[in-house]
């Protein structure tokens, strides 16, 4: 996922619902109130006090090296309660964003709780960056280890939520994804030669290789949808231009392809083996497994408005939802046949969307959630069990927008967003057991 998150904007009468680009998260401006006990109505594990938990305490919260010194790009900085034009950012389709354009105006809602209150219910550990800063990506390595990206910067946070590292990368650049080595992926634009290309960055963020892809089209290409498998292999697709190309561990070209009958928008995830998911977004929409020759294995019909989100397991199993509410999620077996396709009923919420979906090989899916909870924003991270029944909801304090979901092999989930704050809006992520 792309880190640029600029803002759209235009007249809006309200109250009314707006697209933020971001996260691609339905929202809607109402009157705040400060959120309490109604987290117990959501939060289906952890003990103590809503939002709380024994071991959760401001210690995790901002104050860690590098959280005060982040520089972000004009683009994504923290936009006035003023209107933006779709597009000012130029941010293309093909980074592998949220693709999602509108010109709605976002009319930040009055802040909730102070920052270092900030929690979301369940929480093991949380963190809030003091500074101005915005989430586009995040995942978990094998150490425990979140890695969010912050404009243009991708904050290390250790097992206990402290911020113990930060990578630095020349922007503009694309979020790529994690190897089984904990490797940093990169797609990049060098604006100064017009060309653009693919990094690897080691988990200390010391470069390991750069490879370049050639001549980017315009002046606002910098990425393609970057999909890494665990043994480093990387697949970068170019929906504008039918191309897709795929690259080893090492960054040597295996092969670079124009495909004339490419069917899919987005490339999402790829297993060891080389088999990739893909989504053709829209109401025909589909999803779509790659053998490891970008050949098509199978296609399954799945509708998505306006678009999706899909993850692949070592063992070929695909997981898709859509970004529509309530959310419609669909497994299916390495042979494309389903095993169960539900609409998930979150009675509690409303106005909601999906902004993240993660999946673990023991079958557990995470999704993220903004939505209403009465007339809060709240940001939610939504726990379903490999049968595709809701395990938990961890609803977190007002004023909140959910963005990105990771999920670790013992079902730790790794959730971050935004809060609204006098002075703008701040990054937060929280794991949740």
């Amino acid at each position: 996922m792309d880190t640029r998150t600029g803002d759209d904007g235009g007249p809006l009468a309200a109250p009314a619902v707006v697209v933020h680009p971001s996260s691609m998260a339905w929202f809607t401006r109402q009157n705040m109130t400060i959120w309490g006990a109604t987290a117990c109505l959501l939060a289906c594990c952890g003990p103590g006090a809503p939002g709380e938990s024994g071991s959760d305490s401001s210690e995790g919260t901002g104050g860690s090296p590098g959280s005060g010194t982040l520089d972000p790009d004009p683009t994504t900085s923290p936009p006035p309660a003023t209107t933006a034009t779709s597009g000012e950012t130029g941010e293309t389709d093909d980074t592998g964003a949220t693709g999602f354009d509108t010109a709605d105006t976002e009319i930040p809602p009055e802040p909730g709780v102070p920052l270092e209150q900030f929690t979301c219910a369940g929480a093991r550990w949380r963190f809030v960056d003091p500074t101005p800063s915005l989430p586009g990506a995040a995942a978990v390595d094998s150490r425990g280890h979140l890695r969010v990206t912050s404009s243009w910067s991708i904050l290390d946070l250790d097992e206990t939520g402290q911020l113990v590292g930060q990578l630095d990368a020349s922007p503009p650049w694309g979020w790529g994804g994690l190897d089984a080595g904990d490797n940093v992926y990169l797609s990049f634009h060098d604006e100064a030669s017009g060309r653009k290309g693919l990094r690897k960055f080691a988990a200390t963020g010391a470069p390991l290789w750069e490879i370049d892809r050639g001549p980017a089209s315009d002046r606002h290409e910098f990425a393609g949808r970057v999909t890494v498998a665990p043994d480093g292999t990387t697949l970068v697709g170019d929906r504008q231009h039918d191309r897709v190309e795929r690259y080893d561990a090492a960054g040597a070209t295996v092969w670079d392809k124009t495909l004339a009958d490419k069917s899919f928008d987005d490339l999402f995830a790829m297993n060891t083996a080389g088999v990739a998911v893909a989504l053709r977004y829209g109401a025909e929409g589909a999803i779509i497994a790659l053998a490891p020759d970008a050949s098509v294995l199978w296609e399954h019909p799945f509708a998505t408005e306006p678009q999706g989100y899909a993850d692949i397991g070592e063992s070929g199993e695909v997981v898709a939802v859509s970004n529509s509410w309530p959310p419609h999620v669909i497994r299916l077996a390495a042979d494309g046949s389903v095993q169960w396709d539900k609409v998930i009923e979150l009675p509690q919420l409303a106005h909601g969307a999906v902004s993240g979906l993660a999946t673990n090989q023991a079958g557990e899916i995470a999704l993220a959630v903004p939505a209403l909870l009465g007339d809060t924003n709240v940001a939610a991270a939504v726990r379903l069990d490999a049968s595709g029944e809701v395990v938990a909801v961890h609803a977190c304090d007002p004023t909140s927008l959910g963005s990105t979901i990771a999920l670790d092999e013992a079902g730790t989930i790794y959730f971050s967003g935004i809060i609204w704050a006098d002075d703008g809006e701040h990054l937060f992520a929280v794991a949740l057991e």
